[in-house]
C-alpha cells in the first residue's frame, strides 16, 4: 500500500492496481469561497478509481476538483450528506459501521465528531491496516472500534479538531503502531506545528512519520 499526502487529511492511496482519494483538496476552493489562501502547491496526481469523502466540507468534498475531473470511471464513496453535492455522479453511500470490499481492498466507515454524519475511514487489505481519522473532534468513541497499524490524524486543535495530545489519546486507542500527523500547513489561519504531536507520541513509545507536500511511502516499509 503506497500513501501519498495530498494535504489537509487528504491521500492517495494505491492498493494493487487500483488508486483511492480520500478527502483531497487539489483546487483553490476554499480561497473563492472563503478567502483563505493555499500555502503550499496541489501535487499531480492520477485520477483515482475511487473518491472517498469523510464529510460534506470543500476542503475535503472539493467540488471545484471534482468539475475539472473526468469521473466517468469513478466511483464516489461517502456519507449520505454528500450525496447532494454529487449529481449525476456514480456514488455508494456509506454509513458508520458498514464496509465495503473493493477487492483491492476493504474500507470500512468509523465514527467521527464533526458533522452529523462523518465519518473515518479504516482501509485494509491482508497486509496491513490504515486509518484515516477525516476531521473529528474528541470524544472517548473516536477510535474505540479501530484496530489498525497505521493511523493518519488531525491535530491541528481547532474549527471542530482535535489537538495533538487528544489525537494521541485516539492513536493509542487505536493500536497504531505508527502515527501520521496531519491538517496542517495548508492554511495560514488554520494550521498547527506537527512537531508537539510527534513529540508526546514518541514520549509514550508510539513510532511517528511526518510526510511531506506530495510525498509518497510505502507503508509496509516504515510500519514497525
Amino acid at each position: 500500500m503506497n500513501l501519498t499526502w495530498l494535504g489537509q487529511g487528504g491521500y492517495a492511496i494505491e492498493c494493487g492496481a487500483k488508486t483511492l482519494w480520500v478527502d483531497p483538496y487539489l483546487s483553490d476552493m476554499v480561497e473563492r469561497v472563503d478567502g483563505l489562501k493555499r500555502l503550499v502547491p496541489a501535487p499531480a496526481v492520477a485520477c483515482p478509481d475511487y473518491f472517498l469523502a469523510t464529510h460534506d466540507h470543500m476542503d475535503h468534498l472539493d467540488l471545484d476538483l471534482i468539475a475539472r475531473m473526468d469521473c466517468a470511471g469513478v466511483t464516489f464513496i461517502c456519507p449520505e450528506s454528500c450525496v447532494k453535492s454529487l449529481p449525476g455522479k456514480r456514488v455508494t453511500v456509506i454509513r458508520r459501521g458498514e464496509e465495503i470490499d473493493l477487492g483491492c481492498c476493504a474500507v470500512k466507515a468509523v465514527y467521527a465528531d464533526h458533522t452529523p454524519d462523518s465519518v473515518g475511514f479504516v482501509i485494509h487489505t491482508h497486509d496491513i491496516s490504515l486509518y484515516i481519522t477525516g476531521d473529528t473532534l474528541y470524544n472517548e468513541t473516536v477510535g474505540a472500534d479501530v484496530n489498525c497499524d497505521v493511523i493518519c490524524c488531525c491535530v491541528n486543535g481547532r474549527w471542530g479538531n482535535m489537538d495533538a495530545a487528544q489525537a494521541l489519546l485516539v492513536a493509542l486507542r487505536s493500536g497504531a503502531g505508527l502515527a501520521i500527523p496531519n491538517h496542517y500547513g495548508m492554511f495560514a489561519e488554520n494550521t498547527a506545528d506537527p512537531a508537539v504531536f510527534c513529540s508526546m507520541a514518541r514520549e509514550a513509545g508510539l513510532k511517528t512519520y511526518t510526510m511531506a507536500h506530495g510525498e509518497t511511502i510505502n507503508l509496509e516499509e516504515v510500519c514497525p
